[in-house]
Formats: C-alpha cells, sequence, structure tokens
C-alpha cells in the first residue's frame, strides 16, 4: 500500500533513514561511503519539510519516495523489498498525484537509470555533482 503521510513516528523516521543510507550505499558505490554517512543528519532534517509517500505492507515500511514540490528527492526500497514492484508502485502514484516530476539521478547508477526510462522519464541535462564530483543527470516525466 502506497500513503502520503504529513508527520512521521520516530519508528517510521528511523526506518526511512536505514532505507535511505542502505539504498545510498548499495547504489553508489562510484561515491565515498563516507559522504552519506555525512549527508544523514541534513536529510532527516530534511523529513520535516519533505512530501513523503511511504509503501507499507503488514505496517513495516518497505520504502518511500521524498519530493520537494514536483521534485524527487529520492525513492528508496527496503533491500529484502528490491525487485518485488515497490519501486513501480511509487513511482506510478506519483505519476497519478503529479502533472510533471523531475529527478536528478547518477548516471552511474544504470539500475535506477533504467528503472527512470521505463517509467518515462526523459534525459534533459547533465552536470556534475559538486559534493560528491560525480556526473548528475536530471530527468523529467509528463503525461503523454
Amino acid at each position: 500500500m502506497i500513503t502520503k503521510v504529513t508527520t512521521l513516528t520516530a519508528t517510521q523516521r528511523h526506518r526511512i533513514m536505514t532505507i535511505w543510507l542502505q539504498g545510498n550505499l548499495d547504489a553508489h558505490p562510484f561515491v565515498d561511503p563516507q559522504y552519506w554517512h555525512e549527508m544523514a543528519p541534513t536529510v532527516a532534517s530534511q523529513l520535516d519539510t519533505a512530501t513523503l509517500y511511504l509503501a507499507t505492507t503488514s505496517q513495516q515500511i518497505t520504502g518511500f519516495a521524498g519530493l520537494n514540490g514536483q521534485d524527487i528527492a529520492g525513492i528508496f526500497v527496503a533491500r529484502d523489498h528490491r525487485q518485488r514492484g515497490v519501486g513501480s508502485a511509487l513511482i506510478t502514484r506519483l505519476q497519478a498525484d503529479y502533472p510533471r516530476l523531475t529527478l536528478h539521478v547518477y548516471p552511474q547508477n544504470q539500475v535506477a537509470l533504467a528503472f527512470y526510462q521505463r517509467h518515462h522519464f526523459v534525459a534533459q541535462t547533465t552536470t556534475r555533482d559538486a559534493a560528491t564530483g560525480v556526473p548528475d543527470l536530471k530527468m523529467v516525466w509528463t503525461p503523454s
């Protein structure tokens, strides 16, 4: 089930941050792991102002999407729930709720890039992420 939430419990916040950190460490071996550990407090503080969608089964959070306006800050799925349609369910819900979506993805993360392309996101511009030094691709989705 996908639910849009406005506030998080301490337990939900902990689970989301665990999924976020593990997801970044797994998906971005080309970024120094220390970067993700150092970013965790900043990301945790941003949860209060982000629009959050939670994917749950049996009251357990299996994944989440965070947005700032129409910009997807990230979609993350717990390691033991990947490749089971959780990410697709999240993106489908976002596409139903928003008339336009943007996001940034590291092109080196081929799994994420292919995922977004399957969901009809189109590459726009590539820049270099100042924090990591890694190329960063902006993608946009609009209904066809």
